[in-house]
This record gives C-alpha cells, sequence and structure tokens, in this order.
C-alpha cells in the first residue's frame, strides 16, 4: 500500500510521515517509501535530502522505464506543460528529472512488500507543485481533473494543512528552504505559499483523489498537536485495512501487484459529450479505494514504437491531403454521395491500420496488468464495420482487381481488431442529441458540431457481441447515473477472471 502526504510547503507532511513510522499502524509494517533506495547495505548512512534524491534518480530509473508503457499519457501531458510553462531551461530540465524519480519510485513502492505501507512525503500528487505553482500559467480546475485522471495514484492520500501565516513562518525559517522559494522576498514567498494551498484544496475536491483522502490540520507546532494528527492517521489507515471492498463488490481484490492473470475490462461507451470521462473519474474512485485500477484511452490510443514515425507525418499529409482526413471520409460513405461509390483513400486505409494496432496494443497489455486489476477504458473497439472505434474498411467498396492494396489492408485491419481481447462488461452511455450538443457547448475544448452530431448518430451501431452491455442514460443526476453502474458491478454482473 502507497500513502502519499501532500500540501503545501510547511505543512508538515514529512513530519507527520516519521512520526507514523515512529508510532506504526496495527497489524501493519510502514516504512518510508525512501528506505527502498537508502535501507541497503553501504547506504544507510546517507541521510542528506539532496544525496538520497540523487540516489533515488539513478536507482528509480529502471522502474520509471518499466512503468513508462503505463503512464506515456501523463509523461506526456506533464513534459509539454513544462515545456511551456517552466520558468527556465534549468527548471524544465530539473522538474522533468524530478518526474522521472518520482514515477520510478511509485512504481518501485507498487512492487514492493504487499504487507508493508510505504509513506512518500514526495509522490506523485505532488508533481502537481511543479507544474501548477512553480510557473506563471493560470491553472483551471479543469487542469486538475485532467491531472488527477492521468496521474498514477497511490492508494491513500493524507492532505496536510495549516493557515498561511503558519505555512509562511515554516517556509521561512526552515533550513532546507526550496530553491524557487529561498531568492524570494517574503511577498513572494506568501503568493506562492497561497497558490499551493489553492492548488490542493482544488485537488482534493477532483475524485479518484477525493474518495481516498483524509484531511488533518497542523495549525501549529505543538508536541500534542502533531501527537493527535499521527493518532488519527494511524487510527484511519487502520480502520481502511479493516474495511472491506465496496459493498457486493464482485470484482475480486487487487493484492496492488498485479499478480499474474487477466485484467477485468470495463468499457464505457457512447457518442461524445455523454460524460464518459467524469463518470469514468467517479467510478475510478470509488474501485480506487480497493483495487488496482488502470485507466486507458481506447478512442485515442497512444503511438506505439511502430508507429510513432508515422504519427509525426500525419499531421503534414492531413494538410496536403485534407480530404483524406479520418472525419470527412467517414462522413462521405456514411451519406452516400457519389465519391462513395470508388474505393476509399490510401491515406485513410494506412490510418486505419494503425489505430487498429495500436488499440490492439494498448488493451492487450492493459488485459495483462494482472488478476485483481480493474481497467477502466474510456471507448472501446466496436464489432460491426464503420461504428465508432471498431473496423473501418471491411464494409467499404473495393476495387474489382484480384489483388488490391486496400483489400489487403482491410484484412490486416480485421485480424487486428479480432485480436484484441473482448471486455468483460459494457456500458453503453446515452443522452438525446440536444442534450449532447450543450455539454459540448460548454466544454472547454469543443468538438465541432457536425462531429458530435455524426458521431451520435454512429453510437446506435455499437456492438460487443462477447460481452454484457448495460444502457444508461446520462441524461439525469450524475449521482444516479454512477450509483446505478456502481450498483451493476458490485451485483455479481462483473466478473473477474
Amino acid at each position: 500500500m502507497i500513502v502519499e502526504f501532500i500540501g503545501a510547503t510547511g505543512a508538515g507532511k514529512s513530519t507527520l510521515a516519521r512520526g507514523l513510522v515512529k508510532r506504526g499502524v496495527p497489524a501493519r509494517g510502514v516504512r518510508m517509501a525512501t528506505d527502498l533506495v537508502t535501507d541497503r547495505l553501504g547506504r544507510r548512512w546517507i541521510d542528506d535530502a539532496h544525496a538520497i534524491n540523487l540516489l533515488a534518480d539513478v536507482s528509480a530509473l529502471p522502474s520509471f522505464i518499466r512503468s513508462l508503457d503505463r503512464d506515456r499519457d501523463f509523461v506526456r501531458f506533464a513534459f509539454d506543460r513544462l515545456g511551456r510553462h517552466a520558468p527556465s531551461t534549468f527548471a524544465k530540465v530539473n522538474y522533468r528529472r524530478n518526474i522521472v524519480r518520482k514515477l520510478g519510485m511509485h512504481e518501485m513502492a507498487r512492487n514492493a512488500d504487499p504487507g508493508t505501507t510505504f509513506l512518500v512525503d514526495e509522490g506523485t500528487i505532488l508533481i502537481a507543485y511543479q507544474l501548477f505553482v512553480y510557473s506563471g500559467a493560470p491553472f483551471t480546475q479543469a487542469d486538475l481533473e485532467i491531472f488527477a485522471r492521468l496521474v498514477p495514484l497511490p492508494d491513500l492520500v493524507v492532505h496536510v494543512k495549516a493557515p498561511i501565516d503558519v505555512l509562511l513562518r515554516r517556509a521561512m525559517t526552515r533550513p532546507d528552504r526550496r530553491r524557487e522559494l529561498a531568492r524570494g522576498d517574503v511577498r513572494e514567498v506568501e503568493r506562492r505559499i497561497a497558490r499551493a494551498v489553492e492548488l490542493f484544496d482544488g485537488l482534493a475536491k477532483v475524485e479518484p483523489i477525493r474518495g481516498r483522502l483524509l484531511t488533518v490540520d497542523v495549525a501549529d507546532d505543538s508536541p500534542e498537536r502533531l501527537d493527535a494528527a499521527v493518532r488519527e492517521i494511524a487510527g484511519w489507515l487502520a480502520g481502511t485495512e479493516a474495511a472491506s471492498p465496496p459493498s457486493g463488490s464482485s470484482v475480486a481484490p487487487s493484492d496492488r501487484r498485479g499478480a499474474p492473470g487477466k485484467a477485468t475490462l470495463i468499457a464505457f461507451v457512447g457518442s461524445e459529450a455523454t460524460g464518459k470521462s467524469t463518470i469514468l473519474g467517479e467510478v475510478e474512485g470509488w474501485l480506487g479505494r480497493s483495487h488496482r485500477v488502470r485507466r486507458v484511452h481506447a478512442g485515442k490510443p497512444p503511438s506505439t514504437p511502430i508507429t510513432f514515425l508515422p504519427h509525426v507525418l500525419l499531421p503534414a499529409l492531413r494538410r496536403v491531403f485534407p480530404e483524406q482526413r479520418t472525419l470527412f471520409v467517414e462522413e462521405r460513405y456514411e451519406d452516400g454521395d457519389r465519391a462513395a461509390t470508388k474505393p476509399y483513400p490510401l491515406l485513410f486505409g494506412v490510418r486505419s491500420v494503425m489505430l487498429a494496432y495500436e488499440r490492439r496494443a494498448l488493451l492487450t497489455r492493459a488485459a495483462r496488468s494482472g488478476k485483481g486489476t480493474v481497467v477502466l477504458s474510456d471507448r472501446y473497439p466496436s464489432e460491426a464495420s464503420g461504428a465508432p472505434d471498431g473496423p473501418q474498411l471491411a464494409h467499404l467498396p473495393m476495387p474489382s482487381a484480384r489483388f488490391s492494396i486496400r483489400r489487403v489492408l482491410a484484412r490486416m485491419e480485421d485480424r487486428l481488431y479480432r485480436d484484441i481481447p473482448a471486455p468483460d462488461m459494457v456500458f453503453h452511455l446515452s443522452a438525446p442529441l440536444e442534450v449532447t450538443l450543450a455539454r459540448n457547448a460548454a466544454r472547454n475544448k469543443q468538438e465541432p458540431e457536425d462531429y458530435v452530431r455524426f458521431r451520435h448518430a454512429l453510437s446506435s451501431k455499437l456492438r460487443f457481441d462477447g460481452a454484457p452491455v448495460y444502457g444508461i442514460d446520462t441524461d439525469r443526476d450524475l449521482e444516479l447515473v454512477v450509483r446505478e453502474i456502481e450498483e451493476v458491478i458490485g451485483d455479481g454482473r462483473a466478473t473477474a477472471r
């Protein structure tokens, strides 16, 4: 189990974590995560924080590389934001190094002794500090929701709070002041601390962090207050350990290490703006309290080593051949215009095969995440040719010649999709067209209205013959929608293999 302490500089994260190690938790071994690096022969004498970080940089790198396949989307998101908003070139490089170390340490703790609780005071959620506090770029609640959705999360989170004046005093008087605060005057330090408080208060409201959170207030430095906070955390952890999985949950509890075997695949499908991402976040928070949860996006799979270069070239090819863009081709054949009697464009065929290959790679790896792991997929390949996220070539006109590159591409695409493991359960989300259009218009990042209408029309073609499919009407309160989904999962209708 991994427990991360979050909060602004000076909140007392490290003090509480070390106090909890001394006190312990009933029936549980408790250690600092840094022990995975320092508690080895020849290293136990190291106690300098900078030296420990350098040692962790080296020790955590192999684990980071192993986790990159799973965490690629988060790394891309974090590195891109730093590339745009880091205050200096040095900060950009240093913060990226910190991200590599924290993700690697997270992976090391995830695969360590499952009977030990590892306490982390510089964990994955604290990456948000570098992304959102130590830059001048503003952040929104939507930015925090994206961060929480992509970042690999600990099992439990302790949010340590204190008044800003107390945080400021502690930050200014601590001997190891952060580099970003060491040169600033009191007013600048206070501004950054206030920004950090806003950041962590915002993250505490976001699922799935909200569902695994304890908030403790350390308003003063008295031994009595610190001891009370440690006792509160210890009691909470003991209660959490004793708690059973969510009521009636039929998904096998995870040992948090991903034992060999097939993961449980739960797909959320439907047209644009039906609430898939929001609902996924709520379900992830619920299941994440007792299971190892992995979230993937089968609609937008990451590139693979084989498809990386074509991905780089695609934007240029789309500008040169705009009529071969995927949406244009799909709409042309769906509407049945005169051009629809001709064979499909080759670029569209190559792109369709690439997508099939990337989806197979993503979902095959996800299925191998280990027995007890629950994989939540945003969208999933349908078996019907021409349906969203499914095969796109088999139903299109083919040349009459005996040998045809287009026919070869269609066969390759079909074979790739047939190799994708069937989901264990599918939730088909739906809402009236006018509702999806209104939701799309209210988004920060809108899709074109024609695209939303087109995807809404196609959503009726979704077919999953090898899995139970449950229709969910999302044109109602989110709480009711999530409760219905949780009841379906908990009623024993989703079976972990």
